[in-house]
């Protein structure tokens, strides 16, 4: 079993979320402050320094390079990354101080059980269970951990963080159920809730719809209506973190007509030096001419962006594939060969090192290449299985392990012997040379995906983009407009005569992307400065992914409760249907009063009537109408033969009559609804960390230095 690949594979999932090393903070910054590198910031009484914060992220950064295999990790996700150690650091601060002060702990015997006994960790089935079989067996497990001091440094790492992992998830579930336990669902409660729902209801419904009544017969909203909204759902404007409010106008960077028609000449001229290089000047060619280095690997027609896909797939070997646009780009391409390949590979190895490798090896290469091919001769006679060839011979410290299994890999993806599997037919052998010199490996193909027909293409692509000029003459243009218009005011003023958009953001102090700028952090950092004013514009333009910003402070929402000033323009809609609410409970109150059936009702309102069958109580949508729980629980709160209303509800006001009540077979006992509600609470638990968070000091300082 592959269990070095699991774990390289699965790792990210056993460590929660890994990190990447912190980019270098302002010199300037550094220099006002008289310690050196100041603090990363405050957890309670824990200190989070710089050094500890990125000694948290670069030790985690092999890690989720290894899972992904990839050598460089992207921008936006390298900052995910940082912001999740952060999350993570908080978390396990404010949990270990509980966890110490209620005595929680994880005995050996409780870790031990989880590894390899009857309750095993999710985390650690999944890693260990062999992909080919789907079955985890704990003996592996035992196996594996007993050789752990002969395992490589990154290895052991792993293992390090997968059991820290394992220990704190399930102190965490501890945590979580022990907080739950205390939870109580009354008997009384759940005796109504069962009652409410051991009916259904034959229902004809008045629906008053607040999108009926014209915003001009509420009239104008006054200030004591919102300040009315605003007392009532106080609760909802409550902030936990400090905000900002950004304004900006987005220019962007597109080419011109002149810059297409000087793109399309250029590729023009490529074109034609490109049909007459020589061979073995190709790859120079393409990388020089290029957006995109030479790619020799081999790809199906559909990996390629149309139209080049439908071009390739009608194009024989050595011809040329004329420029035509895909996407953003112009492309061009020469077809070197076309094969039928398998998609995936799979070979196991031994390796047979010579005295280059270094170690306590002493043979030559002469006498390696030998014995490689001496052990190749061996198995083939039948004399000897290539796994017990392996443990015999190879010199790979990891054979007893992976048996000299190097598990499945893409087409391409075995680097130096990639051809000579591809080309060796299943269960057949051969030995290579490593490009190094160091030795030699003896190769068998166990295994290959059925083979489709792919293309190793030499290709050119020229991105479609503003030229320098253009991108200048855009430039000036937004700075031009920051410099007339310095304030707030004047910035939306002249957007709106010169018909431009104006976008608006709410953002936190980590914010990484806005609407339409996937990286605005030079934008969150301004707006977060001390020296920023509320209503300034900013001096600087910043700059995105082909575009230019200029960006404006609308306003600053500190901790606590956000005025009713600062509410204002959002609650506006929700103001104005509290109002129609008022006015179409009046005319239903009136129409009520006149006496008369639901009929009656509705021709004084102008309204129709629905009929609604076997309405229950655990319904999660009140038919046409939607989502109304209010008007449910009154429903169901009735009896045969009553009307009741008008109720306010979330889409409008309603009269019903309830003209039947029949057994709900679907009902619930209490028993039943008791082990629900005390489920959900544990699904609840997620809300603990905001808690301990909203009752800890919490000092966050990273904008300072990224």
């Amino acid at each position: 079993m592959g269990i070095i690949g699991s774990i390289r594979k699965h790792s990210g999932i056993a460590v929660a979320v890994v990190g990447i090393a912190i980019v270098a903070f302002i010199i300037g910054d550094l220099a006002k402050n008289n310690r050196g590198v100041p603090d990363m910031g405050q957890i309670d009484d824990q200190t989070i320094t710089y050094n500890r914060f990125n000694e948290k992220v670069e030790e985690m950064e092999n890690s989720y390079k290894a899972q992904q295999g990839i050598a460089q990790i992207p921008t936006d996700v390298e900052y995910q990354l940082r912001d999740q150690v952060w999350q993570n650091l908080v978390t396990e601060t404010l949990t270990d101080k509980e966890f110490d002060r209620l005595g929680l702990q994880l005995t050996p015997a409780e870790l031990n059980d989880m590894y390899m006994g009857t309750f095993i960790h999710p985390y650690i089935r999944q890693i260990f269970t062999d992909p080919q079989t789907g079955n985890f067996n704990p003996a592996t497990v035992k196996q594996y951990m007993s050789n752990f001091e002969n395992l490589d440094t990154a290895q052991r790492m792993q293992l390090v963080e997968i059991e820290k992992t394992v220990k704190e998830d399930r102190k965490q579930q501890k945590y979580s159920a022990l907080i739950a336990r205390g939870l109580y669902m009354p008997k009384a409660i759940a005796n109504q809730i069962v009652e409410m729902g051991s009916k259904l209801s034959n229902v004809t419904a008045i629906n008053c719809s607040y999108q009926s009544l014209p915003d001009e017969e509420v009239g104008a909203l006054t200030d004591q209506d919102y300040q009315n909204y605003y007392n009532k759902h106080k609760a909802e404007f409550r902030l936990r973190d400090e905000l900002r409010e950004i304004d900006y106008i987005i220019y962007p960077v597109v080419p011109t007509q002149q810059d297409l028609a000087n793109i399309q000449a250029e590729v023009q001229q490529t074109w034609e030096e490109f049909q007459t290089i020589a061979p073995e000047e190709l790859t120079f060619f393409v990388n020089a001419e290029s957006s995109r280095n030479y790619d020799s690997t081999y790809r199906k027609a559909s990996e390629f962006a149309s139209p080049m896909d439908s071009a390739l797939m009608a194009a024989a070997e050595g011809s040329f594939i004329s420029p035509r646009i895909a996407g953003n780009e112009w492309m061009m391409a020469k077809v070197l060969n076309i094969a039928n390949r398998p998609d995936s590979l799979r070979a196991s190895t031994i390796y047979i090192f010579n005295d280059k490798a270094g170690g306590n090896i002493t043979r030559s290469d002469e006498q390696a290449k030998q014995l490689a091919d001496s052990v190749m001769n061996v198995i083939k006679s039948g004399a000897m299985s290539f796994e017990d060839a392996v443990n015999q011979y190879s010199d790979d410290p990891q054979k007893s392990q992976n048996n000299g299994d190097m598990g499945w890999a893409l087409d391409g993806g075995y680097g130096f012997i990639n051809e000579d599997v591809v080309n060796t037919p299943e269960g057949g052998m051969f030995v290579k040379k490593h490009p190094q010199e160091v030795g030699y490996f003896l190769v068998k193909v166990t295994g290959k995906t059925t083979p489709h027909r792919k293309y190793r293409v030499a290709a050119i692509a020229r991105e479609i983009a503003a030229s320098e000029a253009t991108s200048r003459n855009i430039y000036n243009e937004a700075n031009k407009f920051a410099g007339s218009n310095r304030t707030y005011a004047e910035m939306t003023a002249t957007a709106q005569a010169q018909n431009l958009q104006v976008r608006n953001a709410m953002v936190n102090a980590m914010q990484y992307g806005i609407g339409g700028v996937s990286n605005a952090r030079s934008i969150v950092q301004w707006a977060y400065n001390e020296d920023t004013e509320v209503g300034a514009v900013a001096d600087q333009i910043f700059e995105g992914d082909d575009m230019y910003i200029v960006a404006a402070l609308k306003n600053v929402y500190n901790v606590g409760y956000a005025s009713l000033d600062q509410v204002r323009p959002m609650i506006e809609n929700q103001v104005r249907i509290e109002k129609k609410a008022e006015v179409l409970k009046a005319r239903l109150e009136e129409a009520k009063k006149a006496g008369g059936n639901l009929s009656a009702i509705a021709a004084k309102v102008n309204a129709s009537i629905d009929t609604l069958d076997s309405v229950s109580f655990n319904d999660y949508f009140l038919g046409q109408y939607g989502m109304e729980p209010k008007v449910q629980a009154a429903i169901a709160a009735t009896p045969a033969n009553k009307m009741v209303g008008p109720i306010q509800g979330a889409n409008g006001v309603y009269m019903v009559s309830v003209n039947a009540k029949m057994d709900n077979p679907a009902a619930g006992d209490v028993e039943t609804i008791r082990k629900q509600k005390e489920q959900s609470f544990m699904q609840s638990m997620r809300g603990i960390q905001q808690v301990l968070k909203d009752n800890a000091k919490v000092e966050d300082n990273r904008i300072k230095f990224f």
